[in-house]
């Protein structure tokens, strides 16, 4: 119980009015920018970034389950970094918010498609499948999203614990796979993902984490 109480405290519990307020405004902001990706997926694109290495990737079916996983896992780590690692959710929100902003300028201003194949069976992997493609045009392809907000989840986690940051790098791992092996996205997708990922959260966690850590404590 001790255990549990000192966790808290470094979660939203624990922190001031100024900070709540902050990080309830992050939550809203997380879920409506994250209703852009909708307004920008339909064409024309201008973008089409197959090459032969993408072509020569076989559909995988198994890893649509990876593939539809990012929203339930991604919000859950939300909301445990809320709960015991306020910091840390704050610099995961702002990472996700900059993602999906950086990501929206390229599918408003260079968007791009992917040529996704027929998908025949009946089994519950292809019927999974055909449900993500019917679900979602095959456009919003660069840089991807699924890729970058994966990543930026699993390099914060790995600023709570080590050990669950690395399980959750190996999930993040199976759903950047799975974005070109279910062909949702070619590896140009996945590149500028990563870029994103790795880019935005070294900031956020420089500006919101390691600069408040590094901050002499002035209270008598």
């Amino acid at each position: 119980m001790a255990w549990l109480k000192r966790q808290l405290r470094q979660g939203i519990g624990g922190g001031g009015p100024q900070a709540v307020a902050v990080s309830i405004g992050l939550v809203v902001a997380v879920y409506v920018t994250s209703k852009g990706y909708a307004l920008l997926n339909h064409p024309p694109n201008v973008l089409f970034l197959r090459t032969p290495l993408d072509e020569a990737i076989p559909v995988v079916k198994v890893f649509v389950i990876p593939y539809v996983s990012l929203e339930p896992l991604t919000y859950l780590s939300l909301l445990i970094f809320l709960l015991f690692r306020l910091r840390v959710f704050q610099s995961a929100a702002l990472a996700m918010i900059v993602a999906f902003l950086v990501s929206y300028a390229f599918f408003f201003f260079a968007q791009s498609y992917v040529d996704r194949p027929h998908v025949g069976g009946e089994d519950v992997l292809a019927r999974m499948l055909r449900d993500v493609y019917s679900a979602d045009m095959p456009y919003n392809d660069f840089p991807s999203l699924h890729t970058s907000i994966s990543t930026i989840i699993a390099i914060h986690w790995m600023r709570v614990d080590r050990r669950i940051g690395l399980v959750a790098s190996v999930w993040a791992a199976l759903i950047v796979m799975s974005t070109v092996l279910v062909h949702q996205h070619y590896l140009a997708d996945v590149v500028g993902g990563l870029v994103i990922a790795f880019g935005v959260s070294r900031v956020t966690l420089g500006l919101v984490v390691d600069r408040r850590q590094a901050a002499p404590d002035l209270r008598p």
